[in-house]
């Protein structure tokens, strides 16, 4: 008995494509940006190119920070170098979520933010705390993420993005 199941596992292992088995794919939902167009995950993520997605709150100061940097800092020439796409989405609720696209505004960020106001977005992707930081490849494929998002994180992600560049 044993030995058929283990035969059934191989064959469905079999099966399953290496990315399959990798990697996770970003959930298919809806979003809303901080300019009110709702958009679908499909549409956002299938860019071809890839994306720093982070997660962010703005009751998490680090974080907005930590944006503002990429912001400054590094997306010029991520972009160019790297062709990345950044999008941010805040986990604020209903209550704090206007708080979201002022601060989203007020620092002039170039990147797309969305807002996930009842948690949906951020639950499918396991996210339980903001900050959160997904890196995906070209493919759409995740292939790094952290629960945190510190000063000199910017350094692992360009190194990431080397990584990617070169496959």
């Amino acid at each position: 008995m044993k030995s058929i199941k283990v035969l059934i596992i191989c064959l469905i292992l079999i099966q399953l494509t290496p990315s399959q088995l990798s990697a996770q794919n970003i959930p298919s939902m809806q979003l809303k940006s901080v300019d009110g167009q709702e958009k679908s995950t499909d549409e956002v993520f299938s860019s071809g190119q890839p994306i720093l997605l982070v997660f962010w709150a703005t009751w998490c100061n680090h974080t907005s920070t930590g944006l503002t940097t990429i912001q400054d800092d590094y997306l010029i020439d991520w972009i160019d170098t790297y062709n990345l796409k950044v999008i941010a989405v805040s986990v604020d609720d209903v209550k704090t979520s206007n708080r979201a696209i002022t601060v989203a505004n007020t620092n002039g960020w170039d990147f797309e933010v969305y807002l996930d106001i009842n948690g949906d977005f951020r639950r499918a992707m396991g996210v339980n705390n903001a900050p959160h930081v997904f890196l995906l490849n070209s493919e759409g494929e995740i292939i790094w993420q952290q629960n945190a998002y510190m000063d000199g994180d910017e350094d692992r992600i360009e190194q990431l993005l080397e990584e990617v560049s070169k496959d």
